[in-house]
């Protein structure tokens, strides 16, 4: 496929952020930006390694997610097509990720390596802004799922969830849903039937 049709969709998304101009854009490396195929199962990012790449996802789906003390798999978050993954954090303090990132299907990600994204940073302003309001949804997305977690019932999270992730409850299995929304796939299952008896799913 033509790179360029890669990297024009990503432009696309990264001017929700801020506005890239024609130049800065053109300065960008093209080359840069890999496109790397995973199986199902495949993992983008490993628990206890030190990350060194950003990916933007073509196609596919991925899980976020960490390991209890107890053993057990808990899932932070799912990623689809048009989404960013990276483990921020864990690279600006060189520390080994605490948490994973793992394809749930055949995807393509479009990778790049994060040592160049900060001399990008580095560079013309707009790349900082397009950081500053990627972190922020990040963080207001944060805070939007302690706050189910904190005042709303299971229910409510799961209608939540399917608003939030349209289309994600056919392509992810339904133990990592219910991992998502801190409940036992015996329980989300009550609730999915209680919910079409109200005609409030399908």
């Amino acid at each position: 496929m033509d790179p360029n049709i890669f990297l024009e969709r990503v432009r696309k998304e990264l001017e929700k952020y801020a506005p890239i101009p024609d130049d800065e854009w053109e300065k960008t490396d093209r080359t840069a930006f890999t496109p790397v195929r995973y199986e199902k199962g495949e993992h983008f990012l490993r628990i206890g390694d030190v990350p060194d790449k950003m990916g933007f996802i073509w196609s596919g789906l991925f899980r976020i997610f960490c390991i209890t003390e107890q053993g057990d798999e808990r899932i932070m978050a799912f990623r689809g097509e048009n989404r960013f993954l990276s483990a921020f954090s864990p690279f600006l303090e060189s520390q080994p990720s605490w948490y994973g990132i793992q394809a749930l299907e055949p995807s393509i990600l479009l990778c790049f390596d994060l040592q160049q994204y900060q001399r990008l940073m580095a560079g013309h302003p707009c790349w900082c802004q397009i950081s500053r309001k990627y972190v922020e949804n990040l963080f207001i997305e944060k805070e939007r799922r302690e706050r189910d977690f904190l005042t709303e019932n299971a229910e409510t999270r799961y209608l939540n969830f399917l608003r939030e992730y349209p289309g994600l409850e056919d392509r992810a299995p339904q133990y990592q849903i219910a991992s998502y929304l801190g409940i036992t796939p015996v329980a989300l299952s009550r609730i999915r039937k209680a919910l079409r008896k109200k005609n409030q799913i399908s």
